[in-house]
C-alpha cells in the first residue's frame, strides 16, 4: 500500500534526488523553477537531472543542479539496435548505482516510467499525463495529474507537492559564466555595439513555417524601431531555419542590424542577455530570454500561448492564427510599451541605488 502523501511530505529528507526530463528545449528551461524550489526545500541534497544531450548545457547553467546525465537519444534511435540496447542497459544500471532516495519523472513516458522503477529509489513519483500511458507499478506514490490549463512551469512545480513543496515562487534564471558573458561582449564590440545601445533581439526562426512570423514583417518592425527608437537589432535563428536571419537582414539593409552565426546554447544565452528586449516566435529559444533576465514578447499561432507564454513580469505574448495575420502595428505597439516599461524600471533602480 502506498503511504499517504501527508506523511511523505513531513518525513522526506533525501540525500540524492534524480529528475527525468529529456526534452524539449523550452520544457527543459521551464523545469528550472521547479529545480530551484527543490533546492530550497532540500538544500543539502545532491540533485541530478537526466536530459537529452542537446539540452544538457541549459542545466549546466543552473546552479541548483549538481549532476547532469546527458543521453544521446538520437544515436539510440538511429544507430545500431544492439549498441542502443547496450547503452540503455548501461544507463539503467548507472541510475540504479546512483542509489537515489527520490526519482521524479517529469517526462512520464513508458520508458522513463521504467527507468524510475528500475532505479529502486525509496520514493518514485511521476505525472499521469493526458493522452499518454502511465505504468502505475513503476511508482510508489500516487501520481500527480497533469493540468493542461496551467502554465508548463506550474505543472512541473505541481509534481513537487507530495514532497511538501507548494510555493508559487518562480525563478527561471540561469547562471552565465564570466567567460561566456565576456565572449558575448567581445562579439558586440566587434560589431560596434555600445553598452548603452538599445539592443533588441529578434528570434526569427522556429523550425516550423506555421509558427514563423513573416520575414518581411520582422524586417519592417526592425526598420521602424531603428528609425524611431535609434535601436540596434540582432537576429537569431537555429540550424533548422536555414538562412532566415540573413534573408531578414538583407530586407532590413541597415548597418544597425547584426546577424549572429550559429551559436551554442551557452553562447546564445550570453548574447541574448545583452539585449534590452527579445521578440521571438513560439520556439524553445524564446524561453532563454526570460531565463537570462530579458523581457520577451512571444509571437504565437499554433501553440498554446497560456501554457507556454514567456515568463517574467515584463514579458508578454500576442497570438493570431495564421501567424501571417498578426499585424505589424500590434507587435510594434507592444514592443514600444515594453521598451518604456524596461526603461522606467531601470530609472527606478538607479534612483534606489543613489
Amino acid at each position: 500500500m502506498k503511504p499517504p502523501i501527508a506523511v511523505l511530505a513531513q518525513d522526506v529528507n533525501p540525500n540524492r534526488i534524480l529528475l527525468i526530463r529529456f526534452a524539449r528545449l523550452g520544457d527543459v528551461i521551464l523545469l528550472v523553477p521547479a529545480i530551484k524550489l527543490l533546492r530550497r526545500r532540500f538544500p543539502n541534497a545532491n540533485i541530478g537531472v537526466l536530459v537529452d544531450h542537446r539540452y544538457s548545457s541549459i542545466l549546466e547553467m543552473c546552479s541548483a543542479v549538481d549532476e547532469v546525465i546527458a543521453v544521446n537519444r538520437i544515436a539510440l534511435r538511429d544507430g545500431s539496435k544492439l549498441l542502443a540496447a547496450r547503452e540503455i542497459l548501461n544507463l539503467a544500471n548507472r541510475i540504479r548505482a546512483g542509489r537515489y532516495d527520490i526519482v521524479l519523472d517529469f517526462q512520464s513516458f513508458r520508458e522513463t516510467n521504467l527507468l524510475a522503477w528500475y532505479s529502486q529509489a525509496t520514493l518514485r513519483l511521476g505525472f499521469k499525463r493526458q493522452h499518454s500511458s502511465y505504468l502505475r507499478f513503476c511508482f510508489n506514490i500516487e501520481p500527480v495529474l497533469e493540468d493542461k490549463s496551467w502554465h508548463v512551469s506550474s505543472v512541473f512545480v505541481s509534481l513537487l507537492k507530495p514532497l511538501g513543496i507548494s510555493e508559487n515562487w518562480v525563478d527561471p534564471s540561469l547562471d552565465l559564466s564570466l567567460e561566456d558573458s565576456a565572449k558575448a561582449e567581445d562579439f558586440l564590440v566587434c560589431h560596434d555595439v555600445s553598452p548603452h545601445s538599445l539592443l533588441l533581439g529578434f528570434n526569427v526562426g522556429a523550425g516550423s513555417q506555421g509558427r514563423m512570423w513573416p520575414e518581411q514583417k520582422f524586417a519592417s518592425l526592425a526598420k521602424k524601431l531603428i528609425r524611431k527608437c535609434d535601436a540596434t537589432v540582432i537576429l537569431f535563428s537555429g540550424p533548422q531555419d536555414g538562412d532566415s536571419s540573413k534573408r531578414v537582414a538583407d530586407l532590413i539593409n541597415n548597418p544597425r542590424c547584426i546577424v549572429t552565426p550559429q551559436l551554442s546554447l551557452r553562447s546564445l544565452a550570453a548574447v541574448m542577455s545583452k539585449c534590452k528586449l527579445l521578440v521571438s516566435n513560439d520556439t524553445g529559444p524564446m524561453h532563454l530570454g526570460p531565463a537570462v533576465g530579458v523581457p520577451t514578447l512571444g509571437l504565437f499561432s499554433l501553440g498554446f500561448a497560456e501554457n507556454y507564454r514567456p515568463l517574467g513580469g515584463l514579458s508578454r505574448f500576442v497570438k493570431k492564427q495564421p501567424i501571417e495575420a498578426l499585424p505589424l502595428e500590434e507587435v510594434y505597439g507592444n514592443v514600444i510599451e515594453m521598451i518604456d516599461a524596461v526603461q522606467r524600471k531601470e530609472l527606478l533602480g538607479k534612483a534606489f541605488t543613489r
